[in-house]
């Protein structure tokens, strides 16, 4: 390039002419490089650039120029079109065709206005041109307009990109809809979701029309209509793609955007949600199902018998609700395995969904039921029948599964046999609501446990009083705590030798206002499944160890106070810290404080049971095993139990010395209970001569009538002043 028809005036002259108001705002720093085989051209564009504030490198030879922009990235580019060796065109070319040089502008000064050259040049990679003589009253102004339309070029390209990269990361699309023409403009993600290359608008309408699930195109239609409409709306459909691959389609349609013409185009985004349908189903397995079986749990079960009882409601129909429970199921878990007991569910669920097949049933009324089975837990299972019109064939049904579980089956290689024992409660007649059904439908399966086992019993009006008993007896109970009408008793424990006081047994007692006193028998069942026998038991614990600390006070005698346990006590997680802090605000002195737990409770988790006795000598407690032989036991485990005393049940003890094989047993127990250096206490005499058949076994301490029977705190208060009140006749 020559100075041959530039503009005489130089740079600065032009920038002395200039009125103070048209000189440039100098920009921020940019570098832009200079490509040109004149040395005085390259000198006079320099001097121009960086009056104004930009860096400049120059370079007077393509080759080098590549080389230069590879090292120092520019922001613009000014290369002559003319030169020896790589002219402009080649030179736009190879920084074309490096990542760098993709977007960067290229401005070509030439003095060629032809228009072939032009095109040639834009074709070659140029972003604009500058023609020959400069204008430098207006060049700086046209370097500082390419630079700042290249950059808002660039910034639009990184957020389309992000927005690119975002919609295909969340796998999220965007579309207009032609509703007159039926064409859709759709994004790259678009296309991506549904599996195809780029197509025609009307050939993606077409694509997705016919994509759309037959069980869906309704929904669809609506969706359209009211997006049309001008309202916004989200539509979740199953989409057949081409393919032959099926997506969860999740799909956004609006009109109410205001350059929209109503009625005309919609415009949203296109969701492909397969993954997350199938996340959500996982969760809902793990939520809804058993993890056994495969049946739906007890929450589930709610949510269709709920369904069902509306129904029912409108339809004046039946509902039979069915409990059922394994009659040997512990026995085989804990002899065969857990992987045994596993298996014998599933199989159960299996024979359950057997007997309710419709085409295995004859009736007509029958086979056109609905039907739903759960697994509530453990070993119990329900089983809804509805759309009843009567109940005749229900109880077929139910012997019919009776009688399929019953079949033997094998189970790690052993040949099984379980029965079941079904409850059954009818809605409307014997409850109206979910919880009242399953409750009544649960009592009329204990009723067949009480009974043998191994049948059916129906809801009817004797179980209907027993309910409104114990629910009557439950609100009643709520008041006697409220109102303090429970108290503890004490019996007495005696040294078999010497007849001396060595402690109490704390039993609590209801004295009520009007029914007088309730037997513990009674209300102890309905406080377990209330829920209230937590804090029923807490207080005993409580009222128990102030007693001891106010009979400390009137006598030197040293003796022990113990408290029973029940199942649910031993099973709540915080049973440790509530023992605790008891004997911390009480300052009951621990050694003096005894617990008396059943083996059937120790064994329904032995290893958990093993711990938390643990926890109890470490905090100097007593441990008594009570009721011992006449539940499940297991001498392997007995002998790592850190119990202090062995109780024998008053079953064994009635009809001393009588009865041989109850002596055969009571002397064992003794025997055994020597043998791991715990202590014996016998339960139930009455008679002299049952004391001194104890007393010729080893028993260590007497407990029972001949003594004394409960009594309330003044009573036993009297036997700790006056050793002499205790004797027996």
């Amino acid at each position: 390039m020559s100075l041959h028809g530039m503009d005489c005036a130089t740079p600065k002259a032009m920038e002395r002419r200039m009125p103070i108001k048209d000189k440039l705002q100098k920009p921020e720093l940019e570098t832009i490089m200079l490509i040109d085989d004149d040395p005085v051209s390259l000198l006079v564009m320099a001097e121009s650039l960086q009056e104004v504030g930009f860096a400049v490198i120059e370079s007077n030879d393509g080759h080098k120029g590549l080389t230069l922009f590879a090292e120092q990235h520019p922001a613009l580019i000014l290369v002559d079109l003319q030169m020896p060796g790589m002219d402009g065109y080649t030179f736009c070319k190879s920084v074309r065709s490096t990542p760098l040089g993709r977007d960067i502008p290229i401005v070509v000064v030439t003095g060629v206005d032809d228009v072939e050259s032009i095109e040639r040049a834009y074709d070659c990679g140029a972003t604009d041109f500058i023609i020959k003589p400069i204008r430098w009253s207006i060049f700086r102004h046209r370097i500082q307009y390419i630079l700042r339309s290249s950059n808002a070029m660039q910034s639009v390209q990184r957020s389309s990109n992000l927005l690119a990269e975002a919609q295909r990361v969340a796998k999220l699309g965007n579309w207009t809809w032609d509703l007159n023409e039926q064409k859709l403009f759709v994004s790259e993600e678009s296309y991506r979701i549904f599996g195809v290359p780029r197509v025609d608008p009307g050939v993606f309408h077409r694509l997705l029309m016919s994509s759309v699930h037959k069980d869906d195109k309704k929904g669809f239609d609506i969706a359209v209509q009211k997006a049309s409409d001008g309202e916004a709306t989200d539509f979740a459909f199953l989409a057949c793609l081409p393919n032959g691959e099926a997506k969860n389609i999740l799909m956004h349609l609006d009109g109410s955007a205001e350059h929209l013409e109503p009625g005309h185009r919609i415009f949203g985004t296109i969701q492909d949600i397969t993954e997350r349908r199938k996340a959500e189903e996982s969760v809902r397995q793990l939520a809804y199902y058993d993890s056994i079986t495969g049946l739906p749990n007890r929450d589930l079960f709610k949510e269709h018998l709920s369904m069902a009882l509306h129904q029912a409601e409108r339809s004046k129909e039946k509902i039979a609700v069915m409990f059922l429970d394994l009659d040997n199921f512990k026995r085989v878990n804990d002899s065969l395995g857990h992987e045994a007991g596993d298996a014998l569910l599933k199989a159960v669920s299996e024979r359950l969904h057997e007997s309710l097949r419709s085409s295995d049933l004859a009736a007509r009324d029958v086979a056109d039921m609905n039907s739903s089975l759960a697994r509530l837990g453990g070993d119990e299972f329900t089983v809804m029948l509805s759309g009843l019109h009567g109940i005749e064939h229900v109880e077929m049904i139910a012997q019919r599964i009776l009688d399929r579980i019953a079949e033997p089956m094998m189970l790690s290689g052993n040949r099984v046999c379980v029965s079941s024992s079904i409850g059954i409660a009818i809605y409307p007649e014997d409850g109206e609501d979910l919880d009242t059904l399953l409750r009544n439908a649960d009592a009329a399966m204990y009723e067949v446990k009480s009974q043998g086992r191994n049948g059916v019993f129906f809801y009817d009006n004797a179980l209907r009083q027993q309910s409104h008993d114990r629910l009557e007896l439950e609100s009643e109970l709520h008041t006697a705590i409220e109102q303090d009408q429970l108290t503890l008793f004490y019996q007495p424990k005696v040294d078999a030798e010497t007849c001396q006081l060595l402690g109490f047994e704390a039993l609590i007692r209801w004295i009520h206002p009007e029914r007088g006193m309730v037997s513990p028998i009674d209300f102890i069942p309905v406080a377990e499944e209330s829920g209230l026998i937590l804090p029923m038991g807490a207080w005993v614990i409580k009222t128990a160890c102030r007693q001891y600390q106010a009979w400390r006070k009137v006598t030197d005698t040293e003796f022990s106070v113990s408290v029973n346990l029940s199942a649910h006590q031993f099973a709540d997680e915080h049973l440790m810290t509530t023992i605790r802090d008891i004997l911390i605000e009480t300052e009951m002195p621990a050694q003096y404080l005894e617990f008396e737990i059943t083996e059937t409770v120790l064994m329904q988790d032995a290893d958990a049971a093993m711990k938390i006795l643990d926890q109890m000598k470490v905090m100097g407690l007593r441990v008594s095993i009570d009721d011992f032989g006449t539940g499940y036991s297991s001498i392997s485990y007995l002998k790592y139990f850190p119990a202090d005393v062995l109780k024998i049940d008053r079953e064994f003890v009635k009809d001393l010395p009588d009865d041989e094989q109850d002596a055969t047993i009571t002397n064992a127990i003794i025997l055994l209970g020597k043998a791991l250096n715990m202590g014996i206490v016998a339960e139930g005499v009455e008679t002299e001569s049952q004391l001194q058949w104890m007393r010729d076994k080893g028993c260590d301490q007497i407990q029972g009538y001949l003594f004394s029977p409960p009594v309330p705190p003044e009573r036993a208060e009297e036997m700790l002043i006056d050793p002499f009140s205790l004797r027996h006749d």
